[in-house]
């Protein structure tokens, strides 16, 4: 895309659900926008709408160029050979806009701030012909499982959820209805938030399969717990229903929730803007923020990296450890990432991946010792297991033959579960047991590279 509000950059959707985050005015709104426009709409949906450039982008006397004149948005469309994508451009053309008549058809939803509104907010007829106000069981709709949907993001015990068509006087409107508890009430009484969740529900159940859904920010007005539920059903929905679903958002909470595939960070510059890969905003905030303290950043994978580089540092040099920030990312791609928009502003930062990712000390890209990841290093060493058996009586060998497909990365927790200890002091004591066995040597190499990158 090149030319709108500033943003000229290149994304790709890697997963059926993609989070794009990054500071304000960095673009989120404006790449989703544009997504919309991508399809013709399908002629079985009656309800819902096509999406053109003219709908996001006006032109008036006060904003008369929000895009240049050679503005353009290239598509690429995954068919059914792989190898061959479908390639469609829309350009200015004058004054319109050209290349919709060959875009895919798809059913498109928007679901912005304005997809729900309470109507005590709006007061519209069934707020202020309340007393004159009948329904019609003709017009009740059911939401399917809706209310065991809404029970799960929310936290509360619904007993059904459906739409009710009301009218007064002539005129005619619809109102969501929940009951729980014994209670029933309509959204005239509901929060913002619950309101807004019931609405989602509906649209994502209701609306043709496949469709592509783009969100803005559906954390707004939801606690910590019912952002992470709602990232878990949207994981489900489009599991169910083949949906592709893209939001904005500055929850930390629901960019975690997602795999490091599903996270895109924007970041804007003089140049337009930048995608980095499976990153999130908040931790780059963060690292931001302890860089602005002096410290150098280094850039690792996850927590295990975090305690053990952290030990590996403080028998080599206490005071190169004080100087340093270890904040964990994600996988390998998100490292690279994390460290590139760093460096992008101006922050020292030191990107130190697991063994088998490779070294440019040019690049200040530097790995763990070893040949394994941390984790597999430390656990599977003599070293460790003998600890294990010494402080616990635990026997690592005899958890690995009964655990033999277990992901490396749940070694350490799925054991402190076992053992009703806390996992950051028995992965402290195997790292330590290691360390000691193998010698200083072992890490020296790796110490001095990042001293020599701080200095």
């Amino acid at each position: 895309m090149n030319g709108f509000r500033g943003v000229n950059t290149e994304i790709s959707f890697d997963y059926p659900i993609t989070a794009l985050s990054g500071f304000n005015g960095s673009g989120k709104s404006t790449v989703g926008q544009l997504m919309l426009c991508a399809y013709r709409k399908m002629p079985t949906s009656k309800n819902s709408k096509r999406f053109y450039v003219k709908d996001f982008f006006p032109v008036s006397n006060l904003d008369p160029e929000p895009f240049t004149s050679t503005a353009k948005i290239e598509f690429f469309y995954e068919t059914d050979k792989p190898s061959t994508k479908q390639e469609l451009t829309v350009t200015r053309s004058k004054k319109e806009w050209s290349g919709y008549k060959r875009q895919p058809e798809r059913n498109v939803e928007y679901l912005g701030f304005t997809v729900y509104i309470p109507k005590i907010e709006q007061r519209d007829l069934s707020i202020y012909l309340a007393s004159s106000l009948s329904v019609s069981e003709k017009d009740r709709v059911e939401v399917e499982n809706g209310a065991m949907y809404a029970s799960r993001i929310l936290g509360s015990s619904y007993e059904d959820i459906y739409f009710q068509g009301v009218k007064a006087r002539s005129r005619s409107a619809e109102l969501g209805v929940a009951s729980r508890f014994g209670a029933k009430y309509s959204e005239n009484n509901m929060g913002f938030g619950e309101g807004r969740v019931v609405y989602t529900i509906r649209l994502l159940e209701s609306c043709p399969a496949q469709s592509l859904i783009v969100l803005e920010e559906p954390e707004t007005s939801l606690h910590e717990s019912a952002q992470y539920e709602f990232i878990k059903y949207l994981m489900d929905v489009v599991n169910r229903r083949g949906h592709q679903i893209i939001f904005s958002t500055h929850s930390s909470i629901m960019m975690d929730a997602l795999p490091p595939e599903g996270r895109k960070l924007l970041i804007r510059g003089k140049e337009g803007v930048d995608v980095f890969d499976s990153v999130t905003s908040t931790r780059v905030k963060t690292a931001l923020s302890c860089g602005e303290g002096g410290h150098a950043i280094i850039c690792v994978e996850d927590e295990f990296a975090q305690s053990f580089l952290r030990e590996i540092l403080r028998r080599y040099d206490i005071n190169v450890l004080e100087s340093v920030e270890i904040i964990p990312f994600g996988d390998a791609k998100a490292v690279l990432s994390a460290h590139r928009v760093l460096a992008k502003a101006g922050q020292k930062s030191i990107a130190v991946r697991d063994a088998d990712q490779g070294e440019d000390l040019a690049q200040h890209l530097l790995a763990l010792p070893g040949s394994l990841p941390p984790e597999k290093e430390v656990f599977c060493s003599k070293a460790s297991k003998d600890k294990l058996n010494e402080l616990y009586g635990f026997s690592a060998d005899t958890f690995l033959s009964s655990h033999p497909d277990i992901d490396h990365h749940e070694y350490f927790p799925k054991i402190a579960g076992k053992l009703s200890c806390s996992r950051e002091v028995l992965e402290t004591d195997c790292i330590r047991a290691f360390l000691d066995s193998v010698g200083s040597i072992w890490s020296q190499k790796l110490c001095e590279n990042i001293k020599k990158a701080i200095v």
